[in-house]
């Protein structure tokens, strides 16, 4: 599907045509046909490349000029609602026209339509065209890794915040189920690759943008790309932190499973060193001799209760005070 637009009379026009109009300054071509990539190579002189090159991950098969026109493929984020994952985008400028190939539908470009129909002079020139386009994915790229961020301070006051009960009391609030909370720290763990995967391939776009079309940019476009230049490195700074911070909470995800285990195996030890001596004496007395006083003595049964109880209440009683429980 191919959609043409051009600020007209300070409002956007969107059109599906066979011909690209001449004021056209955004050509959006959503998974191409073969009609549709010989209509642009004919009509504008434009190669759009095809979906195994924009995956290629040289820089030479993803950054390059060619007749005029600037070709650059960038990675960006998409159905981070769902399964989070990386779609490329091909970007094609010239001094005139802005052509994008993708094959998926991520939100930056829907509210960068929506952007420009309040703001048309977003779409005066190809270079105003693409650097607002860029600031779109930028931003969408922060919000996610806020979410992300929101997302970790979340689970992790979850996960210690159960554990600050004093010893011996119950719990003001639930348990937390750690295998859940494991799975949301994967989960924003693989978000903040694929944003990361998606800053450094935004990176390499704008900085052979700039320039390679340092001759015919406009001055106060280079000033803003330059911001979205900062920006794609603060984030990048702020993925890495995230990245950390998710490898600190898996491992203490991990350290408190190991821990909950532990203490169940511990349990079942010291029950099992506690119910030893008991059953000992009742090994014990349960023998068939003929010259076994104790068979045969009144007492003998309370005897050997009490010393049954005892066995089991000394061996806790000298785990306790060692601080073994």
């Amino acid at each position: 599907m191919l959609h043409t637009y051009a600020a007209r009379n300070g409002k956007l026009s969107d059109a599906t045509a066979n011909a690209v109009p001449e004021d056209a300054v955004w050509v959006d071509v959503i998974d191409p046909t073969v009609d549709e990539d010989k209509r642009l190579l004919a009509q504008l002189g434009i190669d759009i490349p095809t979906r195994d090159e924009m995956l290629e991950i040289e820089p030479s098969s993803r950054l390059y000029e060619e007749n005029g026109g600037l070709y650059m493929t960038a990675l960006v984020t998409w159905k981070a609602d769902q399964e989070p994952q990386n779609t490329p985008v091909a970007f094609v400028v010239t001094p005139k026209l802005m052509v994008t190939v993708r094959f998926a539908d991520p939100r930056p470009f829907t509210s960068f339509q929506q952007r420009c129909i309040k703001q048309p002079r977003q779409m005066a020139t190809s270079d105003t065209a693409f650097v607002s386009l860029m600031e779109v994915i930028v931003d969408r790229a922060a919000d996610l890794l806020e979410r992300s961020g929101a997302e970790l301070d979340a689970v992790s006051s979850e996960i210690f915040r159960a554990r600050a009960n004093p010893i011996g009391r119950r719990p003001r609030i639930p348990p937390v189920d750690l295998e859940e909370a494991l799975q949301r720290i994967g989960r924003q763990y693989h978000l903040a690759s694929m944003v990361r995967e998606s800053l450094v391939s935004l990176g390499r776009v704008v900085a052979f943008f700039r320039q390679a079309a340092s001759g015919w940019m406009q001055e106060d476009i280079a000033a803003r790309l330059r911001t979205v230049d900062r920006d794609l490195r603060a984030l990048a700074e702020h993925d890495t932190y995230l990245s950390q911070k998710t490898n600190f909470m898996l491992d203490a995800t991990m350290g408190l499973i190991n821990n909950d285990q532990n203490k169940i195996i511990k349990i079942f030890s010291v029950v099992a060193v506690i119910f030893l001596p008991p059953t000992l004496v009742a090994s014990i007395y349960g023998m068939n001799f003929n010259l076994m006083p104790e068979l045969h003595w009144h007492l003998g049964y309370p005897w050997a209760l009490l010393l049954m109880v005892a066995s089991a209440v000394l061996p806790y009683w000298y785990f306790k005070r060692q601080g073994w429980l």
